[in-house]
């Protein structure tokens, strides 16, 4: 399922973020990336639904997220933040099962089918050892993964996560990488998801989006675009890409 990005304008005190046209495709993993401040976060809590733009519009398979209620959005877009802080107090299980919501009448109790698809998803991700914990008993990796894992019980076509990879150790970082790639290859999800680390790009990309000053650098198949020259335009900094062992590397 693609979403297509129209006429974007949204204005803080002291920025502007501006995107004419954007198109994510579907069943891909889109990475933006870019210095701090540049308008990733803002982007992607305006793909959300979080945000509300000065102008804006948004379809999903030609469908204006803006017109759409809650429970048409839901099975649409999911969004999962680098942290959840209310999440601290619920048990694991119930915490995914908080991706049911956008399915529920207000005050409604969640269903048997509710119940199943959270199961459905603690299996899938391995999670059964942590689904009767606390989320502040677990470790920053963990929460992570429960934080895909809600947006998975969500359902929904497209997942957005800001930043999922930030503060982690090596193996919980690949760990997340690997996952989004799963993700897409295994349930046909669409990926959009911004990067604080370049050195991950080449892994997770298929589609790279550079953004600079709240406005798009450049953007494309990640093959075609992670070249030193827009790196160095990106983040003011000398950069080298290299190719090792089939890969593309970054020397700093």
């Amino acid at each position: 399922m693609q979403i297509r990005v129209e006429r974007l304008r949204v204005r803080y005190e002291d920025f502007e973020l501006s995107v004419d046209n954007l198109l994510f495709s579907a069943n891909r993993v889109s990475v933006l990336v870019g210095p701090n401040g540049a308008g990733k976060s803002t982007l992607l809590k305006v793909l959300a639904g979080l945000i509300k733009p000065v102008t804006s519009s948004i379809f999903v398979d030609g469908r204006d997220l803006a017109r759409l209620r809650g429970s048409e959005r839901a099975p649409l877009v999911s969004y999962v933040p680098q942290e959840h802080g209310a999440a601290l107090n619920f048990r694991v299980f119930d915490f995914i099962l908080m991706g049911r919501s956008g399915y529920l009448n207000i005050f409604a109790a969640p269903a048997r089918a509710d119940y199943e698809k959270t199961r459905d998803v603690i299996s899938y991700l391995g999670l059964e050892a942590l689904a009767d914990r606390k989320c502040q008993e677990l470790s920053s990796g963990e929460r992570r993964i429960v934080l895909i894992a809600r947006a998975l019980a969500q359902d929904s076509k497209i997942i957005l996560l800001d930043e999922p990879t930030t503060f982690l150790d090596l193996k919980h970082e690949m760990e997340i990488i690997n996952l989004l790639r799963k993700l897409t290859e295994e349930r046909a999800k669409t990926i959009i998801t911004s990067v604080h680390s370049i050195d991950l790009i080449p892994r997770l990309a298929d589609f790279l989006v550079m953004i600079k000053n709240g406005r798009i650098l450049a953007a494309g198949p990640t093959a075609e675009i992670f070249q030193a020259e827009l790196l160095e335009n990106l983040f003011d900094y000398p950069l080298q890409v290299v190719e090792a062992g089939g890969r593309q590397l970054i020397l700093r």
